[in-house]
């Protein structure tokens, strides 16, 4: 029997093939504006559908973590832990899988979602700040938000994001209320940890009362029994960190780092970034001059500048 395709048998191939892509890709689109539509109203996590859908899909294809490792040369390891929330992974991964499963732009959808959840999660951070059982910070232009007074707080906002009396007088108040959680008067002061980069102390602030206000409360700050404040002094040298960073514990879900940049910033619970950014803070910490130390320099600064 002849296996010879036809001209019309290829047409009729070629006209299945892109109904199945325009199919598949009309199928992604609509399921993945169906998921926007329940991440929007809150109903559920994009991370957790990314992962969900990472899962159902490999089963769907009949193959284990490690078949699929094969496949696409993932290490098994890195699949379990997209498929179990544990890390997003990249775009070029969510990419890479939607051209294996044919699901068009599913999974790169979906891994956008999940990266613009994470985003808005940090326009939250006083939340997680509050929710956090120990903070530990790296300063490198400016006083830490949870050291600042409220002077130095205003003259930080009427120079970087001028706002109305009101909005900043309301900037100022939660401001007021994310520093209580460091002191005795908070039934569970959060245990908090700041090295600062000598390049704050030698900014300093605009207005010489406003510095000199800003350095009292350090010193009163470093008191406190839930603070240690240590200095990083010029002579430390070089070390991997390169802008200001947040490291959160929690009680009840997995630790966050929050590092601070110039035009984004990068909120992240990837076990490997936290333990990576978490590495090079202790690094700092430990060639930073002790609480004893740090404390002795900031009284002698403020001696010299009355």
């Amino acid at each position: 029997m002849s296996t010879d395709t036809t001209p019309a048998d290829a047409d009729r191939e070629s006209t299945s093939t892109s109904t199945s892509t325009s199919t598949s890709t009309s199928t992604s689109t609509n399921q993945l504006a169906r998921i926007a539509a329940s991440f929007a109203a809150g109903q559920v996590s994009a991370r957790a559908l990314y992962a969900h859908h990472l899962a159902f899909l490999r089963e769907k294809a009949g193959l284990s973590l490690q078949g699929l490792a094969d496949q696409c040369h993932y290490e098994q390891s890195y699949l379990h832990r997209l498929e179990t929330g544990g890390r997003l992974g990249t775009l070029t991964v969510a990419q890479a899988l939607d051209r294996y499963y044919g699901t068009g732009t599913l999974l790169a959808g979906l891994w956008r979602l999940a990266k613009r959840e994470a985003k808005r999660a940090a326009g939250g951070l006083t939340a997680l700040e509050a929710a956090a059982t120990s903070i530990q910070e790296y300063a490198l232009t400016t006083i830490p938000a949870l050291l600042q007074t409220p002077a130095y707080a205003e003259e930080q906002f009427v120079t970087t994001s001028p706002q109305s009396p009101e909005v900043l007088a309301a900037q100022i108040d939660a401001l007021r209320e994310r520093h209580d959680r460091l002191t005795e008067s908070t039934p569970h002061p959060v245990r908090y940890r700041a090295v600062l980069d000598e390049l704050v102390l030698h900014r300093g602030a605009r207005s010489q009362a406003t510095w000199d206000g800003q350095l009292d409360h350090l010193i009163a700050t470093a008191h406190e029994p839930a603070v240690t404040l240590q200095l990083l002094p010029l002579h430390a040298g070089p070390h991997d960190l390169r802008g200001p960073l947040q490291l959160l514990s929690f009680r009840t879900r997995s630790p966050l780092a929050y590092a601070h940049g110039t035009l984004t910033d990068h909120l992240t619970d990837d076990p490997d970034d936290v333990e990576e950014l978490s590495r090079q803070y202790d690094q700092l910490r430990d060639v930073a001059l002790t609480p004893a130390q740090t404390i002795e320099h900031l009284h002698t600064l403020r001696t010299t500048t009355r």
